[in-house]
């Protein structure tokens, strides 16, 4: 036993020097893209966008391999760096993808495309202001990260979801794009329908009406928000049937057949917020989901209108689509 003692110390101290085990870690990489559909709009913003795509771990590894891909949509006047640089509780989505694998299946690619325009946000419309971006999202971008990186280019391996403005967009895409998004998520989505500080008899409106006066603090971001989808949408909001044909709402109550085929919905928002057309909004299109028989969930939590947006990547949106993508979370229909 003495003679052995020696080596069993080598051996021990080995295994102590030896490095740890480093977590596989995905990419985050950015590209541009110059836009068709955006370029020659009124406000003459860049048709030059910004793109951020992660990639996970085993995308390098596994150069045979196809990925379903999350398409993630932000908020009014923010960028998708806010979700890498800590805005947001600290959050950065590339170390909270990484943490979620433990085996390689439900590893997918997130795409994130930069909306921000001069006014905050175009809303992912088409627009005469702001440029095509519902073809450009939902056409362009698909058909770029498609021939560009290793996907699954099926509808039921492609998800989209977003935040506040981002939850409006990603609703609306897929109720208008429902063979190219399988999957929807939607946080906090604002503007879905005129409730709230949107409603006909809000105080905001004369200030959309007349521009150039100055509202109150209180009601400024109201006001810029309202601003900026009248000109996105191209009409007030009292033309007849001009908003009805945008607004989430208006087109699931004339026609729920894209979400019909929806493999799976998800609305989320706080209790807190304080945008009342967000807690308003998301009660109302459950409902009318529940109205036309189409499976949803509806999630309520304790919080405000991004207070808890680290928490909710980390434990409900982003593991969310790993056990959709993967299989692992029964499907509602995905209709083909």
């Amino acid at each position: 036993m003495r003679r052995s003692f020696p080596l069993l110390l080598r051996l021990l101290l080995l295994v102590i020097c030896l490095p740890a085990p480093v977590m596989a870690q995905g990419r985050i990489l950015v590209d541009t893209i110059r836009s068709k559909a955006i370029a020659g709009n009124a406000i003459g913003d860049t048709p030059n966008r910004e793109v951020f795509v992660y990639t996970p771990p085993s995308y390098d590894r596994t150069p045979n391999r196809r990925f379903p891909v999350l398409y993630l949509l932000h908020g009014f006047t923010s960028q998708p760096r806010e979700w890498l640089d800590g805005t947001y509780q600290g959050l950065d989505l590339q170390q909270t993808m990484d943490s979620l694998w433990r085996v390689d299946a439900g590893e997918f690619l997130v795409v994130m495309p930069n909306a921000d325009n001069a006014m905050g946000g175009g809303f992912y419309v088409n627009s005469a202001a702001f440029g095509q971006w519902d073809d450009f999202v939902s056409q362009e971008l698909v058909q770029y990260i498609d021939a560009r990186y290793r996907t699954r280019a099926e509808r039921g391996a492609r998800g989209i979801a977003g935040q506040s403005m981002g939850g409006f967009g990603a609703l609306y895409l897929a109720q208008t794009h429902a063979n190219v998004f399988g999957t929807v998520y939607a946080m906090s989505p604002c503007c879905t329908g005129l409730v709230g500080e949107l409603a006909p008899d809000s105080d905001v409106w004369p200030y959309v009406r007349d521009s150039t006066t100055v509202p109150p603090p209180a009601l400024a971001g109201r006001v810029r928000i309202a601003r900026a989808m009248t000109a996105a949408f191209g009409a007030p909001y009292d033309q007849p049937g001009a908003w009805s044909k945008i607004l989430p709402l208006d087109l699931l109550a004339k026609d729920a057949g894209g979400m019909r085929r929806s493999c799976a919905i998800v609305i989320e928002y706080g209790l807190d917020d304080a945008i009342a057309s967000v807690s308003l909004g998301a009660r109302a299109y459950a409902d009318a989901l529940a109205r036309a028989k189409i499976p949803y969930r509806l999630d309520a939590f304790a919080g405000g209108h991004t207070d808890r947006t680290r928490q909710r990547f980390e434990q409900r949106v982003l593991p969310f689509f790993a056990q959709q993508f993967s299989g692992a979370a029964p499907s509602t229909g995905c209709a083909p």
